[in-house]
This record gives C-alpha cells, sequence and structure tokens, in this order.
C-alpha cells in the first residue's frame, strides 16, 4: 500500500525550509519543491496512462497552499475523465499567447508600424507620430484595437473636423493606415471604422470644400533690407542659414540639409540633391550671386562635420530653429510686419514681378517650381541656369540696399545756387 503523506497546515508548510519535495497531503502527489537556493514552488505529481509527470502549479506564496489544492483536485479530475494534463496545459499557454498577441492597443499598433516604416525625412515621420500623439491617443491610444467602433474615430474627428481640416484629413488617414496594420497583422477582425469612403464622408463634409485657404505670411519685398540689417546682428548659423535662405529662394529644408560638397565655389553653383527637392524628380542647380559665395566664404568651416549650416550638435538644423529665431527678432521688435522663411519665396516672387521684366517662367524656376505641363517638360530640358543666374544677383542687390518707392525715385535732389 503506497505511503499517505501527512496533512500539512499552512503554517507548517511556511516553516518548510529543507531543500527537496515536501509531500503536503489531501491530494496525493501535491507538494512543495524547495531548491538549494531556497526558492519554493508547488509541484504535482500524477500518472496519465502509464507515464509519471510532474507538473508545476505556480511560485509559493504567490500561490497560497488552499489555491494549491483547488488546482491539484481539477487535474486529478481531469484525468480521472482522460483529459492528458500536459497536453491541456500546452493548449491553455498557447490560447492565452495568441489572445494576447491579439490584444493590442491602438498606440501599440501605430508604435509597431512606425518602426516598420522609412519615411522620406526624419521630419515626415515625426509629423506622424506628433499628429497621432496629439489627436488620436487621447481618445484612443489606449483602446484594443480590435475594439475601437466609428463612434470612437467621430471622438477623435468632431472637435477639429471644420476648424482644421487639413489636420483632420491627415489624422484620419493616419488611423486608417495603423488600423489597416492592425488588420493584416491579425490584431483586428472587424472592418476599418476610419474609412472615408462609404462611412465616414456620411458623416463629414470633403475637407478640400471646408478648407481655408491660408498663405505663408510673407514680408513685403520693400522691408527686406531692413530685415536683413537686423537678422545680421545675430552671429550664428541659424541666422546664417536664413540669410542664405533669402539669397537663394530655395526651400529650408534644402539649406538646413545643405553640405559644402554640393557647393561649387569655383563656378558659383549650388547643387541641391534630388532627394532634398520637393518633387524629388532631378538634382536643383541654384546660382550663388556674389552676397551669397561672401557669405559662404566668411562660414568657419567645422572640421569632420560637412554641413554648411549646423546645430550646435553638428546636426541639421530642425525647421522649428529657424522659424523660431525669426518669431523671436519679431517679438523683440527687430522688425517690422509679419513673416516666416518660407514666406521670402513670396516676396522674391512678388519682387520680380512687380520689379522686373523677369518672365513668370524663369522666377518659377528660380524657387524650385515645375513649369508647364508633361509634355513641355518632356520638350524643355534646361534649366535655364544662366537667365537664373542674372535674376538671382538682380534680387541679392536689391536686398542689399534700402528701398526707394517709385515716387521717392521721381524726386530730384536740389541744388543750391552758386
Amino acid at each position: 500500500m503506497p505511503r499517505i503523506a501527512k496533512v500539512l497546515s499552512a503554517l507548517e508548510v511556511k516553516r518548510l525550509s529543507e531543500s527537496g519535495f515536501h509531500a503536503v497531503g489531501k491530494v496525493a502527489g501535491l507538494g512543495l519543491m524547495i531548491s538549494p537556493t531556497g526558492s519554493k514552488s508547488w509541484v504535482l505529481r500524477v500518472t496519465y496512462g502509464n507515464e509519471r509527470r510532474k507538473m508545476g502549479l505556480g511560485s509559493y506564496p504567490s500561490i497560497t497552499l488552499a489555491v494549491a489544492l483547488e488546482k491539484a483536485r481539477e487535474i486529478k479530475e481531469g484525468i480521472q475523465k482522460g483529459i492528458d494534463p500536459i497536453q491541456e496545459k500546452k493548449n491553455s499557454k498557447s490560447k492565452l499567447i495568441a489572445e494576447r498577441a491579439k490584444s493590442k492597443t491602438f498606440a501599440e499598433c501605430a508604435e509597431l508600424y512606425l518602426k516598420g516604416q522609412t519615411f522620406s525625412n526624419v521630419k515626415h515621420g515625426k509629423q506622424w507620430k506628433t499628429t497621432l500623439e496629439t489627436y488620436a491617443y487621447p481618445y484612443i491610444g489606449s483602446m484594443l484595437v480590435n475594439e475601437i467602433g466609428i463612434a470612437n474615430i467621430r471622438e477623435v474627428l468632431d472637435p477639429i473636423w471644420n476648424i482644421k481640416p487639413e489636420t483632420a484629413s491627415r489624422v484620419q488617414g493616419r488611423i486608417k493606415t495603423v488600423i489597416d496594420f492592425a488588420i493584416v497583422n491579425e490584431y483586428r477582425e472587424k472592418i476599418n471604422p476610419a474609412i472615408w469612403k462609404g462611412y465616414l464622408d456620411k458623416t463629414y463634409t470633403a475637407p478640400k470644400k471646408i478648407k481655408p485657404v491660408k498663405n505663408m505670411d510673407s514680408l513685403p519685398y520693400s522691408k527686406v533690407y531692413d530685415f536683413l540689417q537686423a537678422l545680421r546682428t545675430h552671429n550664428c548659423f541659424s541666422a546664417k542659414a536664413l540669410e542664405f535662405l533669402i539669397l537663394t529662394g530655395v526651400r529650408s529644408g534644402s539649406v538646413r540639409t545643405a553640405t559644402w560638397s554640393q557647393i561649387d565655389l569655383a563656378n558659383r553653383v549650388w547643387t541641391v540633391p534630388k532627394a532634398f527637392t520637393k518633387t524629388k524628380k532631378r538634382d536643383h542647380t541654384v546660382p550663388l550671386s556674389s552676397q551669397a559665395l561672401e557669405l559662404l566664404n566668411n562660414l568657419e568651416r567645422i572640421k569632420g562635420c560637412d554641413l554648411i549650416f549646423p546645430s550646435p550638435e553638428l546636426k541639421v538644423f530642425s525647421d522649428v530653429a529657424i522659424s523660431k529665431l525669426m518669431l523671436d527678432m519679431r517679438k523683440n521688435k527687430e522688425f517690422e510686419g509679419v513673416g516666416v522663411p518660407h514666406g521670402f519665396r513670396t516676396s522674391f516672387s512678388t519682387w520680380r514681378f512687380e520689379k522686373t521684366n523677369y518672365s513668370q517662367e524663369l522666377g518659377e524656376l528660380c524657387i524650385m517650381h515645375s513649369v508647364g505641363d508633361a509634355v513641355y517638360q518632356a520638350y524643355q530640358r534646361s534649366d535655364g541656369l544662366f537667365k537664373r543666374r542674372a535674376i538671382m544677383q538682380d534680387w541679392a542687390n536689391f536686398i542689399n540696399k534700402p528701398y526707394v518707392s517709385a515716387d521717392e525715385e521721381k524726386i530730384l535732389p536740389f541744388k543750391r545756387s552758386a
């Protein structure tokens, strides 16, 4: 007859300290296993078929004696019904893992999606994440992605759809992309509630129909000279970058990523790689005026850094850094009017139209805009560098001397009589 183990109380179990297996009674085969290091765990020895097995029931004291006894009884009853306890435990574990895999929140799915993406530039990737953090996460970030419905999507979009239609449209598109990602990866089984056609278009007016047209603030060309005088009192790379932007008429991103290896000082040309242009179709050559060349020649070159305008960390300046410089100058009343760095492209274009005879086509080429349709572009392969060199030098000359109005130009100086 098998030996019957003494029934131990909870207090007696607590006092066990010797390493090895200690049967606790009441349920045959149940005992407390104590390792040489002193850790304690519950073990149930069972026989299924003709095979002797050991099953772990959890650590002690997280699993109490009472709970361990209950678990052991359930397993014994299952064996009597022909249930393999080991296989049953594996099945339960697999099911739990599968359920946990599907229990992803919207924020977790967004993070997984973003990790697998390569954006055209760092700024775009940051904007993607910031948009979701600002507008979506407060409402659906902690929700299981499988439980998000159209009502939850409306919670996100209702406050901003008519006020910030362009932003709201981006938020809607990015939420849809994340939920599509969740569906493909089997984190969600239901249809995507952020789809526009057939779903949200029944609730909201199309963004294009309500989008307010807002142009970038820009300084009149008549005030650019005064602004430059104030800007040149700031001896920092962000100020030099902004001045270079004004002189060349290109976008902030091209200036901030500009490197010395892109500059041909001998031929007075800066070649912007197509990766740093808006269209990304071809490189853009920028003729350098004598003022732009003088700015470059007076710049300090940082050893080991190819950037022309490096940040203090020797990295690419953020667009915010240059915009903030101009904003701070305005707050300090260093210049009159309103404007942002991108607005100087408008200042240049307006000057070209009102003060010169240069063609619109040439002006558009100067600010890196595409000219004409696909057929025109197929036949017109020239980038007009020679003619653009003349207009950019005229622009640099114009903004480097005080503005004289048309009325002032007509006033002749008074001559004293002898």
